[in-house]
């Protein structure tokens, strides 16, 4: 008498378990780009969030001290020095030597405005605006890592360490910096049918080493750039490409938000004829001539060492003179972006056409 089994098993085969993976490796195939989406468009509004709070921070000290703040700090000896509150001659030093004067960037000065008054007293040592960012009574607050100054898209390094001027110090960077000017050159604006608007007129909403009042941004706050990105400046980075490193000797000690080198001049990037890497003389450069001008050159997310430059997929935020944050396609034409970081240049531009 034979036995008949109640139920029988079988396990896959081997062609059903390669069409069980196939099929989970298209679904992930398809997931995987939405995911990255979902993840960029969150970081593209917290940067944007943080933006946002610099840009307020910026009119709150306008109304504090009368002015809006000088962008960067570089050349102390000039005759507007006296206008700065917040920053003051070493009156240990000559007062006739420009280099014995303070160095900063403007992100120190409003960090009381975004609620970080307390890293300028990081480990009990009060900020010194007397003394250049970088010196010794100064490094643990320009240590301090500000979660308004960095861009979650950016991919690189937060600290810059090694330091390749100074290895006892380990500043932290931003992604974020003023736009002093738009490109100076006289005969880029000449060639591309534009009136030259002088050295005042090429300036934006914030200039370096002095104050600015609000009634001089002739061309209107809403259309005139203030701040924006650059990021990863610590290294060198051309079209999402790296070239330099931060750590090299040759590359120096860039991008930390103390550091009063930090600006942008919204100068337009010459196109480079070789692809990355970049080597020797092949290295991106600034627009300098109306032949360059005509040219087509990069305007948003080419060149990020003093240019807008982001890690966003075809756009960068920008800050305008009224504080409103804005998105710039990388397709911005070049005389648009010239306009619109030049305060005084009488073709006021819309941000959003």
């Amino acid at each position: 008498m034979h036995c008949i089994p109640v139920s029988s098993r079988r396990g896959f085969t081997l062609i059903e378990l390669l069409v069980v993976i196939a099929i989970i490796a298209i679904l992930i195939g398809l997931l995987l780009p939405a995911v990255q989406k979902v993840r960029e468009a969150a970081a593209r509004a917290k940067c944007q969030n943080n933006l946002k709070q610099l840009g307020l921070a910026v009119h709150n000290y306008e109304g504090t001290f009368g002015g809006l703040p000088p962008a960067i700090v570089n050349n102390p000896g000039v005759s507007s020095w006296p206008q700065l509150p917040e920053f003051r001659r070493n009156p240990t030093l000559s007062p006739d030597a420009s280099s014995n004067y303070t160095r900063h960037g403007f992100l120190s000065t409003i960090l009381p405005f975004i609620e970080q008054a307390n890293v300028l007293n990081a480990n009990g040592t009060p900020y010194n605006y007397r003394l250049n960012w970088n010196e010794t009574t100064n490094r643990s607050a320009t240590a301090t890592r500000i979660a308004t100054f960095e861009c979650p898209s950016s991919p690189a390094a937060k600290l810059i360490t090694p330091n390749p001027v100074d290895a006892t110090h380990i500043p932290a960077v931003s992604d974020y910096m003023a736009v002093t000017r738009s490109n100076s050159n006289a005969g880029v604006w000449t060639g591309l049918g534009m009136t030259d608007p002088g050295s005042e007129g090429y300036n934006s909403v914030l200039t370096a080493n002095r104050k600015t009042s609000l009634l001089a941004i002739t061309d209107g706050l809403s259309n005139t750039m203030m701040i924006g990105e650059s990021s990863a400046r610590n290294e060198g980075w051309y079209l999402k490409n790296r070239y330099a490193d931060q750590s090299s000797a040759s590359w120096g000690l860039r991008g930390a938000w103390g550091q009063e080198s930090n600006n942008l001049t919204c100068s337009g990037t010459n196109r480079l004829a070789v692809v990355p890497p970049i080597l020797g003389s092949n290295v991106p450069n600034k627009v300098t001539t109306a032949a360059q001008a005509i040219a087509g050159p990069l305007t948003i997310n080419g060149w990020n060492q003093g240019e807008l430059y982001s890690f966003h997929t075809g756009v960068c935020n920008v800050v305008l003179g009224d504080g409103s944050v804005r998105t710039l396609r990388d397709s911005l034409s070049f005389t648009t972006m010239l306009r619109l970081a030049a305060r005084s240049d009488g073709n006021p531009v819309n941000p959003d056409e």
